[in-house]
């Protein structure tokens, strides 16, 4: 009995250190790190020994270059070109588009291996910027740290701050995620637990909420997320002994939801992903994709449920001595009511790889001198976000229970920010000269109080100086757009100015298709007028339209420019003046975008 106790002890001493022994290496690559997962994407798709890299292709945008190549009679651009460490990792990334260029360098411990700094610069037609992330390591080589930071000109500031807090107990090693942003303001806490061969990963602003992982041939899988999208849908994941899934299967309260099965051939060169519909029910498609022995996609055609048929794409390569692709092609076979089209090419890639040889160096990128701003971050900032949280919390008790103020209430003060009321937010203060007289007036934009950047009101206050003292004169919310009004570019309100005795509000927003407006608000008739309006939008190597309206004078003008980026080509395809004399509309009427002008000679309204 005796002998039995103590085998047990063992065991389970064993058991228990064998938790606190998890590979540092295999904690890191599953913290979901975005430059971890950058610097190795490529170890498990490229064979051999590979140096560098030269991709080009004729899929592109891009301006004529000294690095194009022809190809079978097509210019084909690079775009991108890539250097690897020995371990296949990469050193260095530089990728070319249409509206400039990107570079990536990734600096190493050379001693632990760990990725220490990535860095970012881009350069593209609205400017150039910095980026570049730190990345510290405790005694056991487990993250601890990590810095973000943005330099502008030769300004460098926070972007992000993230601390890894690592927790030992007998049977788990958890890791808690504390994530702080420029605002100083942290996000809630993401927690990951490492036990036995299992991981879940908790991460409250996440889609997947709740994620449960297993160790299958080394690496975690996929097993289970709750609250997926929406509270209380669960998502559960099946693999075959390959670690290849099988299933994913969406369950809500009401019961089965959704459920996707994947079928493959013994040698794994033929995949079918069967999607059911009607509650899980029935099959809705069936999309067929084929591999060629290298594992490279081939064939790629849905077929649904009513009997008919997608488009086909299709891919040929050549390959090197070690497997690489050097050639790809693309096809495209258009389904037409059930009959597919002839088969065209659509896109051509090549690929110029270099090996390592005897005589060839691992790049080894020699790390800058760690910036002084670090070590005040990593003083200060924790200490600022616990403040700042606390701020949070109260204002958050006062928008639940609408006992902020609506307005400012302040009546006249010797500075202009002493009328910010609690928990606004002062986005900007312009000052000049807004009548005849020779005192100074000034114009201030603020956002209202809301809670996690969600849409909130944004208001102008008009200030006069008097004997000292400045005294709000005029406030409204008309004449600005809310806080999330600029899609992908998030607020877009974009600076105000005093010019020529009017006050000049801009606005920007949009995605790839960007739009601004710029209105011109002047003091007169004892109100305050829109006198003029200019609007501008299109896309990058595409076209871009411009109106401008004195409306004071009634006078417009259109123009409409095509951007040829191949060849570098602006030209003028259409341009137009008119003159449309309106009421002079009061600045607390109007609301960006949704004014209209109408050119005689021109289809579609113009909206300012």
């Amino acid at each position: 009995m005796k002998i039995f106790l103590q085998l047990l002890l063992f065991l389970l001493s064993t058991t228990m250190c064998s938790q606190q022994n998890i590979p540092s290496k295999q904690i890191n690559e599953n913290l979901d790190i975005g430059a971890f997962a950058e610097s190795s994407e490529d170890k498990n798709i490229l064979k051999g020994n590979v140096f560098s890299v030269k991709n080009y292709t004729s899929d592109s945008n891009q301006k004529k270059s000294k690095d194009d190549k022809i190809f079978e009679g097509k210019t084909l651009h690079l775009a991108n070109y890539t250097t690897y460490r020995k371990d296949g990792r990469k050193s260095f990334r530089k990728e070319i588009s249409g509206n400039g260029f990107s570079t990536s360098k990734y600096y190493y411990n050379e001693f632990s291996g760990n990725l220490v700094l990535k860095e970012d610069y881009y350069e593209r037609e609205y400017g150039k910027s910095h980026y570049s992330k730190w990345f510290f390591y405790d005694k056991n080589e487990i993250i601890s740290e990590e810095i973000s930071l943005e330099k502008n000109n030769t300004k460098t500031v926070l972007s992000n701050y993230t601390k890894y807090k690592a927790k030992d107990s007998a049977n788990q090693k958890k890791i808690i995620v504390s994530q702080i942003g420029s605002d100083s303001i942290s996000n809630p806490d993401n927690i990951y637990i490492f036990e036995n061969n299992n991981l879940t990963k908790i991460n409250p602003l996440y889609q997947s909420k709740v994620q449960k992982l297993s160790l299958l041939n080394d690496i975690y899988k996929l097993d289970e997320i709750e609250d997926y999208v929406i509270e209380g849908r669960k998502v559960y994941f099946k693999y075959d002994k390959k670690g290849k899934v099988i299933s994913e299967i969406w369950y809500n309260k009401n019961g089965l939801e959704n459920k996707t099965e994947f079928t493959y051939n013994d040698d794994y060169t033929e995949t079918i992903e069967s999607n059911y519909h009607l509650l899980g029910t029935e099959i809705s498609s069936k999309n067929q994709k084929k591999y060629d022995q290298y594992g490279n996609i081939i064939f790629d055609q849905t077929k649904y449920y009513d009997g008919s048929i997608g488009s086909i794409e299709e891919f040929e390569y050549q390959y090197d001595k070690e497997g690489n692709w050097i050639v790809k092609k693309r096809f495209y076979s258009e389904a037409d009511h059930g009959i597919i089209g002839k088969k065209k090419l659509t896109s051509v890639e090549i690929r110029d790889i270099e090996y390592y040889t005897e005589d060839k160096q691992q790049p080894n990128n020699e790390l800058p001198r760690v910036p002084e701003i670090i070590n005040q971050i990593r003083t200060n900032i924790p200490k600022i976000a616990k403040k700042n949280d606390s701020y949070l919390k109260d204002k958050k008790r006062a928008i639940e229970s609408e006992s902020y103020l609506a307005e400012i209430t302040l009546k006249e003060s010797e500075n202009i920010k002493d009328f910010t009321p609690e928990y606004w937010e002062l986005k900007q203060i312009a000052y000049g000269n807004l009548d005849e007289d020779d005192t100074e007036e000034a114009a201030a934009v603020y956002e209202m109080p809301n809670i996690d950047r969600e849409d909130a009101e944004q208001v102008l206050a008009i200030y006069k100086k008097e004997n000292g003292k400045w005294k709000i004169t005029h406030q409204t919310s008309a004449p600005l757009l809310s806080s999330q009004s600029g899609g992908m570019m998030g607020n877009p309100f974009h600076g105000i100015s005093i010019s020529k005795k009017c006050i000049v509000i801009k606005h920007f927003g949009g995605s790839r298709d960007k739009w601004e407006y710029t209105h011109r608000y002047r003091f007169q008739n004892s109100d305050w007028y829109l006198i003029g309006a200019s609007a501008s939008f299109g896309a990058p190597c595409d076209y871009w339209v411009k109106f401008d309206y004195n409306i004071s004078t009634g006078d417009a003008t259109y123009k409409k420019t095509v951007e040829n980026c191949e060849n570098g080509e602006k030209k003028i395809i259409q341009s137009q003046k008119s003159n449309k004399k309106i009421s002079t509309p009061k600045m607390d009427s109007v609301t960006p975008g949704d004014s209209t002008f109408k050119f005689p000679n021109i289809k579609d309204e113009i909206y300012y």
